[in-house]
């Protein structure tokens, strides 16, 4: 009881600080409105992606999500306007585009008639009550060989696959009271008592709750509580630091709702956003619900750049006298993972994404590319500019591979393995020496999903065969755990098509073979093992239908 006093308390001082700083900042005066959070992997992120990368949305911040419904509407008002004032050059990109805003005007229909980007008609009025619901349920068939019965499903909250057939459905209903309030949650049901029973799910209830929020906005100061999924950073299929690879946490999550500028002579920097979390991690690791920390300010100096700096604190648990937020605060002055003389787990990282117009002959596409980046470091940055003990993610993505065509492709490349090579030392990233359950949530990474000492390699495009409809190829090659003696080596390749029935109902088929050599499972979280079958090859097949409705 004492300790959960105390937890109680430390959270009010770091909730209370951060509004004080960032009322000084963001600007009281100016009153936000709660918006419910768009949910991870929705269609609308990659479509607004797709937009700022063909420079139709000429200003976002996309590396901090989930972000808000009335954020995205914003997004898609900067689109709106630039086609309604003929800002846009006629080369082609409204074929991409076109289809795209027409389904997302569809999908932000109110939040777009409140911001007056769509007029109201006669007798329409603004509710002061708002709801709404995803229902989406999925017939999974699974093939999983090499003697092997699982196998973890990349950036999917924790979840694995399992050999035979199953269903998994969820309901994810949401309401926005007024301006000032939005709540959220959603029960799943996974009818294979063999995937739920193991591994970061670790239950054997066929229904759970996966995720639920309740969030208060003002001033654009957003404060929310719940079982939360995020993701930090530029990468699609991985990030070094926060994906939702995990299964959602337990957590506190304060910072800007949307972007803002600094007042009065500042406001010409550009734009900012700041967000933070505070999570309490599971029973069964070396130090009982330890906790983590997490601050990210992302910076848009410019309309084609985006830049982001992260900040991971792992302290406390039980038996570990570390108060909160004074030990974070001295990891910031200390020496690399010490705290006024006692151990923590630290990880931190720089990124950033760049909109490269089109240049004849050296940037021949249509609208141009994006490049983005991030480099990242285990423990403080002790060393310019490559830290000693970096990772690192690079990628490519052209939105419009032709002129005049719907295809695009996406090239991504993940490096965790970069710090052996260059030293010789092994297992440095997620790992740490004092809290040997490292930087994981029930035994999976927080950040990258190919784990430590890794390499990925990943290929997407997509291509519209009908403004409905969208077919999606990946290709994926991957090494894991390349400091041991026996380590894994992925194959695969998949394709998915995709349905838009109406904006607000989609059918998606998919298809996914794996090629995999020296399988790996986790084998004990304290300290974190995982051990690879050597000799063992596995040929897993994968086919999943999914039907998603939103009220």
């Amino acid at each position: 009881m004492r300790n959960r006093t105390a937890h109680r308390r430390v959270t009010a001082v770091w909730i209370s600080t951060w509004l004080l700083v960032a009322g000084l900042f963001v600007g009281l005066p100016s009153l936000g409105a709660a918006s419910m959070n768009l949910p991870l992997h929705h269609w609308a992120y990659e479509a607004i992606d797709r937009l700022v990368a063909m420079e139709i949305i000429d200003r976002a911040m996309i590396s901090v999500k989930p972000y808000s419904r009335k954020e995205a509407a914003k997004y898609i008002t900067r689109a709106v306007e630039r086609i309604r004032s003929g800002d846009l050059p006629v080369d082609g990109r409204a074929r991409v585009a076109e289809p795209l805003l027409t389904r997302l005007m569809q999908e932000f229909h109110a939040e777009l008639t409140d911001l007056g980007t769509i007029a109201r008609q006669d007798g329409e009025q603004a509710a002061a009550i708002r709801y709404g619901a995803i229902v989406k349920t999925e017939m999974d068939a699974f093939s999983v060989g090499g003697g092997q019965t699982v196998r973890f499903r990349e950036n999917r909250g924790g979840e694995y696959y399992a050999h035979g057939i199953q269903n998994q459905t969820d309901v994810r209903g949401w309401l926005e009271v007024g301006d000032w309030l939005a709540v959220q949650a959603q029960p799943k049901f996974i009818s294979n008592h063999h995937a739920l029973g193991i591994g970061p799910t670790n239950h054997s209830d066929n229904v759970y709750m996966r995720e639920y929020s309740i969030k208060a906005t003002y001033a654009n100061v957003a404060l929310e509580a719940g079982r939360i999924s995020q993701w930090w950073g530029q990468g699609y299929h991985g990030s070094l630091l926060v994906t939702d690879h995990v299964l959602p946490m337990q957590m506190i999550r304060l910072g800007s709702d949307e972007s803002f500028r600094l007042p009065g002579m500042f406001s010409s920097l550009g734009e900012w956003k700041v967000n933070t979390f505070l999570a309490r991690l599971e029973q069964n690791r070396d130090f009982a619900h330890a906790n983590v920390f997490g601050l990210r300010v992302s910076y848009l100096p410019t309309d084609w750049l985006e830049l982001g700096g992260t900040r991971l604190t792992q302290f406390g648990g039980q038996g570990r006298d570390q108060s909160f937020p004074g030990t974070v605060i001295d990891t910031f002055f200390s020496s690399p993972n010490q705290s006024g003389g006692k151990n923590v787990n630290e990880q931190s990282m720089l990124d950033f994404r760049a909109r490269v117009p089109r240049v004849p002959y050296l940037v021949p596409f249509a609208s141009g590319m994006q490049l983005y980046g991030e480099l990242g470091s285990e423990d403080k940055w002790s060393q310019v500019p490559i830290p000693s003990r970096a990772a690192f993610l690079t990628g490519v993505y052209i939105p419009q591979l032709f002129t005049n065509d719907t295809q695009d492709l996406r090239i991504e490349y993940g490096d965790t393995d970069y710090t052996r090579r260059k030293t010789g030392l092994k297992g440095v990233w997620y790992n740490n020496s004092t809290y040997v359950s490292g930087m994981r949530y029930r035994g999976f990474p927080l950040g990258d999903n190919i784990g430590t000492d890794a390499v990925d390699f990943f290929v997407r495009t997509t291509r519209f065969l009908t403004k409905e409809i969208q077919l999606g190829t990946n290709l994926n090659l991957q090494e894991r755990a390349k400091g041991q003696p026996v380590h894994e080596r992925k194959r695969e390749f998949g394709p998915d098509l995709t349905w838009w029935l109406s904006a607000r109902a989609q059918v998606q088929v998919g298809y996914t073979y794996q090629y995999l050599k020296n399988p790996g499972q986790i084998t004990a979280l304290t300290p974190y093992i995982e051990t690879f079958a050597s000799g063992v090859t596995a040929q897993n097949h994968f086919l999943w239908t999914s039907l998603m409705i939103e009220f």
